[in-house]
């Protein structure tokens, strides 16, 4: 975990500090202090749109208070528009390491609105490419490690114009190098090639450097994170991979399989075969998908014995891969009938899972076997079951089981099926996307609203009309998505005579469906319209109270009958006091008892803990992202979001390292106790309760 030094050289010291858990005789703040912080944290949930505005932030800046000033940094960076990053430069020269490297990461995601291959975009915006010469600048004098990190990975994430701009950022990270590359200086390479991989990638000597940290260097963070940034740019050779396929950590050797296909077929196949006895799970699961994808006709007796594999995640993912042809499609056909034909009713929570994906990996490889099995699912008592029989109906063509599954009593069933019948029988089954519009669940309306995409139907309008009026009443955020496809029918079927109907949303309580209706009422009439949006109200919360407190966790115990166990997660206040503040009063209230994880990705990540078991349902108000320097590192618990600030307090957990994710979601907290009962978690299971330990 990282330390900050909030002490400025000839400043005061704010806070106590932020050391509230330390020995007695620490500091304890003033009022004045905390109500200080308080107004810069406020300023920033509001997103720089409350009563006082950007005022806090901007005056933050100027503070004497070192932890006032990186605060205020770090709010003016996560509004992300490119005309205030401007006034972040001066402070990369900051007295404080902390805060220059605050500086560094807030320029870098104040650029994120700047059009890629834009220069400016007004007269007050922060070019790219004069971001990226201070942050050169900045890069070649400084002498603090973390700082060097931190204006390394800003450089790379960048929204450079052209490829030439990309070589200079190269050049300036490789100029820092002595020896090996720093975490920091790799985590700038790898930002880098992610953002270049399709115009220009790296250099050969910015992939040579890579290498050799890929292969010598110490830290296995450095190993991983550079192995994969070769992957990126298709820079693992051989020998690269030949040595990161043995290395002693695990997702290091899960990595190197995207270098595989370097190696010569032989070679390849041992590296595959070896992967699949891995002792680890994440090299395992892997090792599935590098066996498919490393031959035009893959194995399928590797892949049948790894159905059997002892953990269900390798398991499941194998079962998926024989929906696909392989060498012995008859073996796989047997394989995946056996499987199904091992399904058993009311069995314990985990028992429906493999049937049902055979079901589904059945129904594309031999129709006729799985259309004479698929009664069983139909009928289950499971949602999942019947889930997965809607899923096998759409790949078997079976209007008639869809339009069965279209009326199911469970949304997301019933969602499963309407989509499903819209690819099959198309406006044909109209009445049942209209009927789809009346629907509890957010995702049925929203798989009928985009069914209905070019609709002839008279009725359709009215019914639209209709949805989004009751979607609005309750006035929850969450509810966007369906909206906002529903607004989308009514602008391609409606006309002047319904702008009766949509001129109230112009005042509507979310800015993107108000300025939605503002371009449909303007293309109808011909005329200028202005939306005024009028938000909710943000929750008051202690925002400095908690983030001046250590030691908040929350303790997630599961269901018995998901296996039980508990994790504990410890909360990251001072990086996310909106985000820590909602889950505790959430947990407080309950909120998460009874609810499911319902996606779970191996070797990605596991979400959940939101109602209805899908993600379009969740707590009513929109989060704000609280982006910081904090990776997604295995572990980690983040907050799902469709879009920016969109978070409605379900959670994720990242099962493997997924710097992608980085600077786009919101990192709260880390898996401290418990990781092996978090990383058996599986989908559909069952959160008993979530408690709060240490909270104030």
């Amino acid at each position: 975990m990282q330390t900050v030094n909030h002490v400025a050289a000839g400043g005061r010291v704010l806070l106590g500090l932020v050391l509230a858990a330390m020995p007695v005789q620490a500091q304890r703040p003033t009022a004045r202090d905390v109500a200080a912080l308080q107004r810069l944290l406020v300023a920033e949930d509001a997103r720089g749109k409350g009563a006082e505005g950007l005022t806090p932030l901007r005056e933050g800046l100027k503070s004497d208070d070192s932890l006032l000033r990186r605060v205020a940094v770090r709010g003016i960076g996560r509004l992300q528009h490119s005309e205030l990053a401007r006034l972040l430069i001066p402070l990369l020269d900051d007295p404080l390491p902390a805060v220059r490297a605050e500086a560094a990461n807030a320029v870098a995601q104040g650029e994120q609105r700047v059009r890629r291959g834009a220069t400016v975009s007004d007269a007050s915006d922060l070019s790219s490419r004069a971001a990226q010469d201070a942050i050169i600048a900045a890069l070649a004098r400084e002498q603090e490690p973390r700082v060097v990190a931190a204006l390394a990975e800003a450089l790379g994430r960048l929204p450079l114009a052209d490829s030439n701009e990309a070589r200079v950022a190269e050049r300036a990270m490789r100029n820092r190098v002595t020896g090996l590359p720093s975490l920091g200086i790799v985590r700038g390479m790898y930002s880098l090639a992610r953002t270049r991989r399709f115009t220009g990638g790296l250099s050969n000597d910015g992939i040579a450097l890579l290498r050799r940290a890929a292969t010598r260097a110490r830290e296995p963070e450095v190993r991983r994170l550079s192995v994969l940034a070769l992957g990126l740019v298709s820079g693992l050779d051989s020998i690269t991979t030949r040595i990161a396929s043995g290395d002693r950590d695990a997702q290091v050797r899960r990595l190197a399989l995207a270098g595989a296909g370097s190696l010569t077929v032989a070679a390849r196949a041992a590296t595959v075969r070896h992967a699949l006895a891995d002792t680890s799970v994440i090299v395992r699961v892997a090792a599935v998908g590098a066996a498919r994808a490393l031959a035009k006709l893959p194995d399928c007796g590797a892949l049948i014995a790894a159905t059997r594999d002892r953990h269900p995640y390798v398991a499941l993912i194998a079962i998926d891969s024989l929906g696909a042809p392989c060498a012995g499609t008859a073996a796989a056909r047997d394989a995946l009938a056996s499987i199904v034909d091992q399904r058993r009713a009311n069995a314990g929570d985990h028992s429906w899972q493999a049937p049902s994906r055979a079901l589904r990996a059945l129904a594309r490889v031999d129709t006729a076997l799985a259309r004479a099995r698929i009664a069983p699912f139909v009928v289950s008592k499971r949602w999942q079951e019947r889930t997965a029989a809607a899923q096998g109906a759409v790949l078997l063509g079976d209007a008639d089981l869809l339009l069965k599954l279209a009326a199911d009593g469970d949304q997301n069933v019933r969602e499963a099926a309407v989509t499903g019948l819209a690819g099959i029988r198309m406006h044909a089954a109209d009445s049942v996307y209209i009927a789809a519009l009346h629907a509890p669940g957010y995702q049925v309306v929203l798989a009928g609203a985009e069914a209905l995409a070019g609709s002839a139907s008279a009725r359709a309008l009215p019914a639209l009309l209709d949805a989004l009026d009751r979607l609005t009443a309750p006035r929850s955020e969450n509810a966007r998505d369906p909206r906002l496809t529903v607004l989308r029918r009514i602008g391609e079927m409606g006309s002047n005579e319904t702008s009766n109907r949509l001129t109230p949303y112009l005042t509507d309580f979310d800015t993107t469906v108000a300025s939605t209706a503002a371009s449909l009422l303007a293309r109808w009439s011909g005329r200028t319209v202005v939306a005024r949006p009028l938000p909710l109200p943000i929750r008051p919360e202690p925002l400095a109270r908690l983030f001046l407190t250590r030691g908040i966790q929350l303790r997630v115990t599961m269901a018995a009958s998901s296996g039980g166990g508990s994790f504990t997660i410890a909360l990251f206040p001072e990086d996310a006091p909106a985000t820590v503040a909602r889950l505790i009063r959430l947990a407080k209230a309950h909120y998460y008892d009874g609810h499911t994880f319902q996606r779970v990705e191996p070797n990605f990540v596991f979400q959940g803990g939101g109602p209805g078991a899908t993600e379009y349902i969740g707590d009513a108000a929109f989060m704000r992202d609280e982006l910081t320097a904090r990776s997604h590192s295995r572990g980690a618990v983040g907050i799902s979001a469709r879009g920016r600030d969109t978070g409605d307090a379900q959670l994720f957990i990242n099962l493997v390292d997924n710097p992608r994710l980085d600077h786009e979601y919101t990192v709260f907290g880390e898996i401290i106790f418990g990781r092996g009962v978090a990383e058996r978690v599986m989908e559909g299971d069952t959160i008993a309760r979530i408690e709060v330990i240490g909270a104030p």
